[in-house]
Order: structure tokens, then sequence, then C-alpha cells
């Protein structure tokens, strides 16, 4: 019996290894990885042309929701989500290669506490995404049936990433061209069908857009905007760098929610978020061209009408309405039409106070670097009072324009020749609150600034210094690339180390110079980690992280070129701004930005970070122009004034 026993139990462990194999074959289509937050543990399983991915959590409140189509480099979708009162670790990278999902990524984010999440897919998601019915964990399925009881979700619209994340776009509180925010869940029903258009969202609380013809209307109900940078009421300003009109409202408006406006033939779409740091509400017009545009404010309405145009904005030929307000923009023969004021409750017909000629305003006295004199009693102390009310405009190449309020002087309406060494000619036209002044400039490359005069009754508008001088406050680190052991490119016996280092060393002189608070990750020919340079900067809790490199490329090609992260959208606007300075100073061929995914310093780094590959030493002429002291010293100043930039913006 005994003997008939344990064949029995042999002849069951065998079957029980038999039919365990498809079990075992079964789990082995289940990718895992421990997170170690209160988000406990994520999951792939694949099953048929049915993914899914299980995200085992604490919280299970999800409170945003987007998809970001492939840009530039970036070939993949990313579907972005966020758990409210979630945390990881660490940053999550899980690469799963199945099915549509190329990767997975969780990182913390603040105010408020919660745990941003990407899918990288091959395709563009079909998706549900909600909770398990025993209320344990968030459930994302792709191409099939959720075995969640939540409703199916939609891909939003897609915003463009911004820089306060490291894997994916989140709030940020300063501009980028394209900046965009977190985007609310979207409630449609996702189809089975791929080919679902995402839907055209034109509405957002008081603010809404609609499309006629050529031209878009934008308007904001029950909201009077004035045009100014900085002030307590509502206001909204044209930024034509980042290629953006900015509105800003002071305080939570409960009116909108936080999410955006997708777009038309004429702008990209409007962004809207409650900044907390700022404690405004910030709505963001984002347009691709140039345009010209006018905005009205009607039974305390704001109405913005804008139209693809060849002209910087602001023009002079806004787009028509009942009662337009001429952007701020004077001509020799200005019109009736109102101007932008500062004012919270604008004149509906503002007269000009001079038809002739301008008032107040007296050529400079030759010294090269005064443009005008500005005259008036006591004009220093209302300067002061109400400089922060100034806005300039110098976009234009050749002119530069200062609107002034009333309150500090009223220039009159007019036209001067003046045809010195700084000024061929000013024209003016005032409104009952404001003064704009436009100077063409002799020499364009000439910036100017209005400052303090010599007197109490004098203003002067001077030529300004290369570079304003920054608050100690922000901190920037400069981290020549290579060094000691490694160094870098070599060509001709001459070694990329020590360009970058040489470059970099005159580029802290001349920023410490003009009082910009800078560190250096290596100031010798010394080895330093890549991990070490990344990590010095997030310790010192900096600003901005600049690397200085030189590049190596294939035989024809040379010039500049600088790199960002490809998540970074302030990284992005930061690498254009620095890209278009070098190839502008150093005359050097442009080799285009480059966003990069896995470059150690711009990817690790906790603040927008950017490389420079200043010239590429693979290229004879451009190798010989880093053997000149000239062109060492121009690379520097380039670079420093590029970051003086992206300080002051």
């Amino acid at each position: 019996m005994k003997k008939i026993m344990s064949i029995l139990l042999a002849f069951c462990l065998i079957l029980s290894v038999f039919i365990s194999l498809p079990i075992q074959a079964e789990a082995s289509n289940t990718l895992e990885i421990s997170t170690g937050g209160t988000a406990q543990k994520v999951t792939y399983t694949q099953n048929g042309n049915s993914e899914e991915i299980r995200i085992y959590s604490s919280s299970t409140d999800i409170v945003r929701q987007y998809v970001i189509p492939p840009e530039g480099s970036f070939k993949n979708y990313r579907l972005v989500f966020e758990i409210l009162n979630a945390s990881v670790s660490k940053t999550i990278m899980l690469d799963v290669k199945e099915g549509s999902v190329v990767q997975i990524r969780m990182a913390n984010m603040s105010n408020p506490q919660r745990t941003n999440v990407v899918v990288e897919t091959s395709v563009k998601p079909v998706y549900k995404l909600g909770t398990s019915s025993d209320g344990k964990s968030i459930v994302l399925t792709l191409n099939g049936n959720s075995s969640s009881n939540a409703p199916a979700e939609s891909p939003s619209p897609t915003p463009k990433p911004s820089s306060s994340a490291t894997l994916a776009p989140s709030p940020s509180a300063t501009v980028t061209p394209k900046p965009q925010e977190s985007i609310p869940v979207s409630s449609a029903p996702v189809s089975s069908d791929t080919s679902l258009k995402d839907p055209v969202i034109t509405k957002n609380g008081p603010l809404s857009w609609s499309l006629t013809g050529d031209t878009c209307k934008i308007e904001l109900s029950g909201i009077s905007l004035v045009q100014a940078t900085v002030g307590n009421a509502p206001r909204f300003e044209i930024r034509e760098k980042e290629k953006l009109i900015q509105i800003t409202i002071p305080g939570n408006d409960k009116g909108f929610i936080d999410g955006f406006l997708t777009g038309n033939s004429i702008i990209y779409g409007v962004l809207v978020n409650y900044n907390l740091k700022q404690d405004s509400t910030i709505i963001r017009i984002s347009y691709s061209d140039s345009i010209t545009y006018s905005h009205t404010v009607s039974g305390g309405n704001s109405i913005f009408l804008i139209k693809k145009g060849s002209a910087s904005v602001p023009v002079n030929s806004p787009a028509p309405s009942a009662t337009p307000i001429v952007s701020p923009k004077p001509t020799p023969s200005p019109s009736a039409t109102p101007v932008p004021s500062n004012s919270p409750s604008p004149s509906a017909n503002p007269q000009p106070s001079n038809t002739t000629a301008p008032a107040n305003i007296k050529a400079g006295p030759g010294d090269g670097k005064t443009a005008l004199r500005l005259i008036g009693s006591g004009i220093v102390n209302k300067y002061n009072s109400y400089k922060d009310k100034i806005i300039t405009d110098d976009t234009e190449k050749g002119s530069v324009t200062f609107m002034i309020p009333v309150n500090i002087v009223n220039l009159g309406t007019g036209t001067l020749t003046i045809n010195d060494d700084l000024v061929k000619s000013v024209t003016t036209f005032t409104s009952a609150k404001n003064s704009f002044i436009t100077i063409e400039k002799t020499n364009p490359d000439v910036k100017l600034e209005i400052i303090a005069g010599s007197g109490p009754d004098e203003l002067y508008v001077s030529v300004a210094s290369v570079m304003a001088p920054v608050s100690g406050s922000k901190v920037v680190v400069l981290d020549p690339g290579h060094g000691g052991k490694d160094p870098g490119a070599v060509f001709n016996g001459c070694k990329e180390k020590d360009y970058n280092l040489d470059i970099s060393l005159r580029c802290e002189a001349i920023l410490k110079s003009k009082g910009v608070n800078v560190h250096m990750t290596r100031s010798t020919d010394v080895y330093v980690s890549l991990e070490d340079r990344y990590k010095f900067a997030n310790d010192l809790n900096a600003t901005l992280f600049v690397s200085i490199h030189n590049n190596s490329m294939p035989n024809g090609m040379k010039g500049s070129m600088v790199l960002y992260h490809y998540t970074s959208y302030k990284g992005k606007a930061y690498a254009t701004l620095m890209l278009d300075n070098l190839v502008k100073d150093l005359k050097t061929a442009n080799l285009g930005l480059s966003a990069r995914q896995n470059t150690v310093v711009l990817r690790d780094t906790k603040m927008p970070a950017i490389l420079a590959e200043v010239a590429c030493m693979s290229d004879p002429a451009d190798l010989a122009l880093l053997n000149t002291e000239a062109f060492i010293q121009k690379a520097a100043e380039s670079l420093a004034e590029s970051i003086i930039q992206i300080l002051s913006s």
C-alpha cells in the first residue's frame, strides 16, 4: 500500500508540474516593479491586443490626464496623468517594450503632493483609465476593455511640455514660447476607433474663442483688462519672444478651471491655470506666427481679435472691432482710435494733447550716451513713483517704443527729426492715460532705456549697458565640460576640456561683475563625474544650469548647437535664446537645437538646464577660431548675455 501511495504521490506531483506550466507562461507576460512609496507597485500585462497597467496605491484620485503627440526628435506618444496625494520613493523608469508600451515613468510633484505618471507608447493611445473594483489600484487599459468599474476617459487635446516636472509637463510660472499646463480630465467616452479625433474645446468658464474667416475672437466675459506687465488689476501683456499673449487675473478666479482651449488656424491654443506662488489666474494665448490684434473692453467684457500678420506684435492695424484699441505702436499720423492704458477703466475716446509736434522732448547733449532728454517739473519724482508702469517694446529692428504714463510726462503727438549718432527721428502719440514714444535708432543694435537725469526736472533716454545687473539671489551653475583625465574631443593636439574651461572662466568673471551669484562645477583642470555635476547644482538649488562644450561632428558640419532635455519647455526656450545669440555674436553656422533624452546633466538637474556646443573642433575653420583670443572672449560674452537675459525674463 505504501508503495502504491508513493507512486500516486509522485504522479500527482508530475501532473501538478504540467498543470502549472501554462500559469507560469501567463505570468511571464507580467512585468512588475516596486515603487516604494504610497504608490507601492506597478504591473504591466498583455492579453492579445489589450494591455493593462495597474498602479497599486493608497490614493487612487486621478486629477489630470492628457496625451502629448510626437514632436521634434521624440517619436513616441506620451499618455500623462497625475495621482493626488501619492508618492514614489524615487523617480521610476520601467522599460516595457511590449505591445504599444515603450516605457512607464513616475515622479513626485508638489504643491499639491502628487505623483506624475508618463506612459510612453509607440502608437496613439486609445485607453480607459479608472479605479479597480476593490479600490486598491488604478487601472489603465490600452486598446481594450478595462477591468475597472470607472467610466472611460478619452485623451485630452494635446499640450506642450513645460519644465517644472522632470518627466512630464506641469504648471510653469514663466513663459516659454508655448508654455503649457497640466490638463484636467476629460469626461468624453473613448472610442475603439483609433482614428478618433480629439474634441475641440472653445470655452472655459468666462473664456471662449470663435473663428470667423481669418479672424480669431477671444472673449473674457465680465473681465476688463488693461495692458501692463505688473499691477493689481486684471491685465495682459504681449510676449513677442515667446509668441504669446499672457493674461493675469489677481487671485484664484473660481470661474475658471485649470485647463485649456484647443487651437485653430490662428492660435496654438489657450492655457489656463492658477499659480499659487503668484496668487494669480494665468491665461496664455499661444500663437505660431506674427500676428495683428486689437483689444477692446465693451460692457465689462474684454475682446481680442487676432489675425495672422507679417509684422511683429503689436501693430497699428488691428483686426476690426466696434471700438478697437490700437496696440502701443505710434505712427506719424495717428488716428483717433483709442490706445491701451494701465487704467482699469480706460477712456472710450482719448484725445491727443498735441496734434503737431512732440512736447517736453529735447535732443541729447551729443555725449554718445544720452539719446533724448524728457523735460518736466519734478519729473524724476514722478518717474520714481510710476516707473513700474513704463512698458518697453524693443522687438522691432531699428526702433524702440516706450509707453509712459502721463502721470510722469505728457509727450504730445507728432514727429521730431534729429539725425544724430543715436537717433534718426522721434514719433509720439498721447492718449488720456499714456504717452507713446517711438525712437528710430541710428544704430539698430543700440539698446535704450529711461533713467533719472542729472537734475530733478529731467529724464534721460540713455544707451543701456550691455547687460543689466541681476539679483544675487538667483544662482547660476556653469559647468565646463570634461576635465582632468577626460579631455573631451581632441583635434590636432587641441583638447576640448581646455576651451570649455577658458570660456567658462571668462563667462564667470563677466557674470560676477554684473552681480550674478555664479558657481562652477570645476575651475581647474580636474575630473568631475557627471553625477557630481548635477548633484552640485541640485544641492545649491540653482536657478539655471549651463554646461559649456565644443563639438565634434561629421565632415562638412560646423557651427554652434545648444542641447536641452526633451521634456523641459523652459530648457527649450532658453536653448533657443542662447543659440540665437551665439550665431549672431560669433557669426557661426547654426546647427540647431537638439532635444536629448538621456544626457545626464540635462536629465537629472532639478532646474532648467542647457548645454551649449560653442563651435565644432572637428571643422578646421571653427578650430582656428577657437584658437583666437577674440573668439573665446566673444563666446564668453555671448553666453553671459544669454544668461542675463534668461535671469531677467
